[in-house]
């Protein structure tokens, strides 16, 4: 079993090695996951009859150049009953739920119900090798399924003609 170590504010540790979370950031996802938890327990009764929204104003998949940590996302969308998968990486977030505040906020202004944070990782997307890596966890919100998350990408049609990998090794 891994020893874990941990102060407020202070890196995570397994084993000795350095995670990139903290008591704070940890509260912090659990605070939106149970914020959401509670909206999604309630009924749409709370939103307007007569929301307009064009599905394709929130993209299902955001990726910033580079290695960044990703979430994996689903909601129901105003004009629909199906779910919809997001993916989401942001250059400069820290933390997982930088990425999740990013598009849930969005998601919630135009409509989208029964948001959940599936999950989350890495992302690495390589403009000149045309490639993306899918792999990691998050500590806050748990490992996403990177197989699905790779299927969301590839169905958006953004990275036609790339390489896109997924893999439960690494953090």
């Amino acid at each position: 079993m891994a020893k874990t170590e941990q102060t407020e504010n202070q890196p995570h540790t397994v084993d000795g090695a350095n995670c990139t979370t903290n008591s704070h950031d940890l509260a912090e996802a659990a605070k939106l996951q149970a914020r959401l938890s509670q909206q999604n327990s309630s009924t749409r009764q709370n939103q307007p009859d007569q929301i307009i929204a064009n599905d394709d104003i929130i993209p299902t998949v955001f990726i910033d150049e580079g290695a960044h940590k990703y979430v994996l996302v689903s909601a129901i969308p105003p004009s629909s009953s199906q779910q919809q998968h997001f993916v989401y990486s942001k250059y400069g977030a820290p933390y997982h739920r930088n990425v999740a505040e990013f598009l849930v906020p969005q998601l919630e202004s135009n409509g989208y119900s029964d948001i959940r944070i599936l999950g989350g990782g890495r992302i690495y997307r390589d403009d000149v090798e045309r490639k993306i890596k899918i792999f990691g966890y998050s500590y806050g919100f748990g490992r996403a399924s990177h197989e699905l998350s790779m299927g969301v990408v590839v169905k958006s049609g953004k990275f036609d003609g790339w390489d896109i990998t997924w893999s439960n090794d690494g953090y």
